[in-house]
């Protein structure tokens, strides 16, 4: 059982028949689920560190050359904001990454993995542009840890994702035919 759910999972490997495509398809929600698991770590690691997006906000302040009043206000803003913005963006990643696991599972759509995949990319291009202009400079190892780990969740979610697309196309394929 667990060699067919790892064949599925193999984004190297065609789908030979519809069982294999369903199962194919269906891994996307087991990303799914380990994505909910990676954001609810990530925002309450965030939640026990305040001081990681007070420092990745002076950074960003800084590259505005916002005027020592203008941060001020800015910081007691986003001190009396940020909390409950992590709350809820945490509550709402978690539906919604829950709710699209059961209808992949449940329908196997081709929609839900390319779109996962572009927001992946997405992901990558947006950090990588933080990277290069120094959105994270000065941050503790602490949140480097969690940057690394998070992304090779996401690396494993889009290894998945893949091999869940090619399911589906093949399994909309095979339900095209006579």
């Amino acid at each position: 059982m667990l060699e067919s759910w790892l064949r599925a999972a193999n984004p190297f490997n065609r789908p030979r028949a519809m069982a294999e495509a369903q199962r194919a398809a269906r891994t996307a929600s087991f990303a799914l689920i380990l994505s909910a698991a990676s954001s609810l770590a990530s925002a309450g690691l965030m939640a026990m560190h305040p001081e990681w997006m007070a420092t990745i906000m002076a950074n960003q302040y800084a590259r505005m050359g916002m005027s020592d009043e203008m941060q001020q206000v800015q910081q007691t803003m986003m001190a009396t904001i940020m909390p409950w913005a992590m709350v809820g963006g945490m509550v709402v990643t978690v539906a919604i990454c829950l709710v699209l696991a059961w209808v992949q599972w449940k329908f196997m759509t081709r929609a839900i993995p390319i779109i996962l995949l572009i927001l992946i990319a997405y992901s990558a291009v947006t950090g990588l542009v933080g990277l290069s202009t120094g959105q994270y400079h000065g941050m503790a190892p602490g949140f480097v840890t969690m940057s690394v780990l998070t992304w090779a969740i996401q690396l494993v979610c889009g290894v998945l994702y893949v091999a869940a697309l090619r399911g589906a196309l093949v399994l909309h394929r095979l339900k095209q035919e006579p």
